[in-house]
């Protein structure tokens, strides 16, 4: 269930050139007051993309043209608004804007999240600029902040990266991780889980934890052998992030937390090489 709230609206609209027509400066707007409540989204696509989908939806009773959106999510750094030239329908149909938004900011409280929206009725050229509040507490933008908070902490304790490769043939290819504790670490580091994704399967012959390091041992290195996952032509055109290797990593006594390990061109040549010859399929 969605949750529908009302927007603030603020008197006047902006003194900017929006959509190439000047928004009005302190007069009433000459149509209905523009009136949205809007949900944070995001699919796939967005997730590649570093975006959320902004959900909007006309409460006005009339079309609504949208020019502009722009998230603002304290819990963020650096997110970014959005140009557009979109029609809200006077129904329940709602409209997806897709917008940037920054890392995770890991600050101990922020303010709720809300998007500001310039937009007109239709018929209407004066252009109203509205506050639209986003659920709050919001547990997709939770989610995110959580995420990127984890990453945040391991990376200032360790640094996760992909050895050199060695091509097995039909037996995939053999790789390892370099794991290295860093000089700002307080506590030992235990990697504990490394995992493929739907097209590569990772195979380590240790036991759990796969590696510790600690300030008396900083670096250690995990030896594993990919292989092909799944050679389907749908799960091929379906992934969106091929090379997402999720780690579960111990600071100490704390719970596990999970990030993943960076991926460079090297990585991912060595990786999708192997998949598409023993897929048989066409090299890239």
């Amino acid at each position: 269930m969605r949750l529908r709230r009302r927007p603030l609206l603020i008197a006047g609209a902006c003194a900017l050139l929006v959509a190439g027509v000047a928004a009005c400066a302190g007069d009433e707007p000459d149509g209905p007051s523009v009136r949205l409540h809007a949900t944070a989204e995001q699919w796939r696509n967005n997730e590649v993309n570093r975006e959320l989908a902004v959900a909007l939806h006309n409460d006005t009773g009339v079309p609504v043209w949208v020019s502009r959106v722009d998230p603002v999510l304290p819990s963020f750094e650096g997110e970014s608004g959005a140009d557009t030239n979109t029609l809200l329908p006077a129904s329940t149909l709602r409209v997806d804007i897709p917008v940037k938004f920054g890392a995770g900011a890991c600050i101990p409280a922020a303010a709720a999240s809300h998007v500001v929206v310039v937009a007109r009725p239709e018929g209407a050229t004066k252009w109203q600029r509205i506050t639209v509040p986003l659920p709050d507490p919001n547990p997709l933008l939770d989610r995110l902040l959580a995420i990127d908070c984890a990453t945040r902490r391991v990376q200032q304790s360790v640094t996760l990266r992909f050895g050199p490769w060695t091509d097995l043939g039909r037996d995939g290819v053999r790789g390892s991780i370099l794991i290295d504790r860093t000089a700002a670490a307080t506590t030992d580091v235990r990697i504990r889980e490394v995992d493929g994704n739907i097209m590569y399967r990772f195979a380590f012959a240790g036991a759990t934890p796969l590696a510790t390091v600690t300030a008396a041992a900083p670096h250690a290195e995990v030896r594993f052998t990919a292989q092909p996952q799944r050679c389907d032509l749908h799960a091929f055109a379906e992934i969106k992030k091929p090379f997402e290797f999720p780690v579960r990593v111990s600071l100490g006594a704390a719970e596990p937390l999970t990030t993943t390990i960076p991926v460079d061109a090297d990585d991912r040549r060595a990786l999708d090489t192997m998949l598409r010859r023993n897929c048989g399929l066409p090299p890239a």
